[in-house]
């Protein structure tokens, strides 16, 4: 992909939400996270603006009055959007190596991660390969980084039985078992997605990568600048990547409430993304126990057998299809049961009088409305300057303790707000 022919809907998300533009040793602004561009863009899918590519040329004034932010924001929104040259420079950098992007605006973004992450679905993934490998039926495989004979031989009878089904792989290219997989697939003439959390362009220098990629049979991902290191905090954001975009998810090896490999299969289950398959046999880590406790399914050895299609779980949820209006996919199921154009048009129509309406009466919105917080966090932060306690903000707000205490935690999830300890107060980062 270069420049030339993003289109600007793209483009103005790769702005807003990639820090590939930007020079730190300069440039002191933040591009948005996936929660903070989401919030974003409800706001101005119910807005006169409607779509990314509408924000270029826009005045300061312009988004003041017509999505309500304040002055920090509107100056962030157009200072990331002002490196344009910028990226250009970047993207066609990025071309040199095989390395392409797309965005939530782009019709070859995975469907399936906007449908079940929602909300913390990536603005933007980075690839490298074959994107249409997306296409094929997908297994995952995870595991500890640190694999014993019994593991390591189980993950490659795992791979085998992979590419015999018909499956393709996705892992996510880390030592251990998702490495060994790969290698077990690719050698077994299979296909493999690998979303990494470490330097793409470094991966792609490898010979035996490179040569994968080449021959079509393997794709890299990211969610991170393709020139960024290893991180933890991108290693255990890219585990949900993995199950997302498998039919099926099998673990390994598991540490026991710690590690990547039990944070990854215990938020699966928590949010009951996909079926994940646990090994079960002697000598197998008490992770791969519990995780089979909290509704990890067992493959046993004497089992091996059993086709993967067994253990899929048909998808009951009847709220479908996935409403995607527009481009930005956005809205949350509750606003997916539209069937056709004109009904969602309708909707959305009715949806932008009650928000002009809201927004001109904050005191009088519901409660539970989602786009409260997003309308008030502003005012949050600048009352909590000073540190406030639960009760504090209570008063201050004038909301029962519920409806503060959910406030809060927001904010502390949105990292715009931290808790202190003794005594217990709530101050803005």
């Amino acid at each position: 992909m270069n420049s030339g022919n993003l289109n600007k809907d793209s483009l103005a998300i790769m702005l807003l939400c990639s820090n590939l533009a930007l020079n730190y040793k300069i440039d002191k602004i933040k591009p948005f996270t996936a929660i903070e561009w989401s919030k974003f863009a409800k706001i101005l899918l119910n807005s006169s603006i409607k779509r990314p590519a509408n924000l270029f040329n826009l005045s300061k004034e312009d988004l003041k009055e017509q999505l309500f932010i304040n002055d920090d924001e509107c100056d962030r929104i157009i200072a990331l959007l002002s490196k344009a040259g910028q990226l250009s420079f970047e993207i066609n950098n990025l071309k040199n190596f095989g390395i392409n992007i797309i965005t939530r605006a782009d019709k070859e973004f995975p469907k399936v991660l906007k449908e079940k992450l929602k909300d913390k679905c990536p603005p933007v993934i980075y690839y490298c390969g074959d994107i249409s490998i997306l296409d094929n039926k997908l297994i995952g495989v995870v595991g500890s980084r640190n694999i014993d004979t019994y593991g390591l031989e189980f993950t490659k009878k795992i791979a085998h039985k992979i590419v015999k089904e018909g499956y393709s792989l996705v892992s996510g290219g880390a030592r251990g078992a998702d490495s060994i997989s790969q290698e077990e697939v690719l050698l077994t003439g299979g296909k493999v997605a690998a979303f990494i959390a470490d330097s793409m362009i470094t991966k792609i220098k490898k010979r035996e990568i490179r040569e994968a990629v080449m021959s079509n049979n393997l794709l890299l991902m990211s969610a991170i600048n393709p020139k960024s290191g290893f991180t933890v905090y991108s290693a255990m954001d890219r585990n949900k990547y993995i199950y997302c975009l498998s039919d099926i998810t099998v673990v390994v090896s598991s540490d026991y409430n710690k590690g990547g490999t039990w944070a990854g299969a215990t938020e699966n289950l928590k949010n009951n993304w996909v079926p994940i398959v646990v090994r079960y046999e002697e000598n197998i880590p008490k992770g791969n126990n519990e995780l089979i406790k909290l509704g990890g399914i067992k493959l046993e050895a004497s089992n091996f057998e059993l086709p993967f299609k067994e253990y899929k779980i048909e998808d009951k949820n009847v709220e479908k299809p996935y409403y995607e209006y527009n481009l930005l996919s956005l809205v949350n199921n509750e606003r997916a049961v539209s069937k056709n154009i004109a009904d969602n048009d309708s909707k959305i129509k009715k949806e932008n009088e009650t928000i002009d309406i809201d927004r001109k009466n904050i005191c009088n919105i519901d409660k539970n409305n989602y786009d409260v917080y997003v309308l008030i966090v502003d005012k949050i932060k600048e009352a909590l300057k000073i540190g406030l306690s639960l009760d504090e903000f209570r008063e201050k707000f004038h909301v029962n303790k519920k409806q503060a205490s959910d406030w809060l935690n927001r904010a502390v999830e949105d990292g715009v707000v931290k808790k202190m300890n003794k005594p217990v107060k709530y101050k803005t980062i």
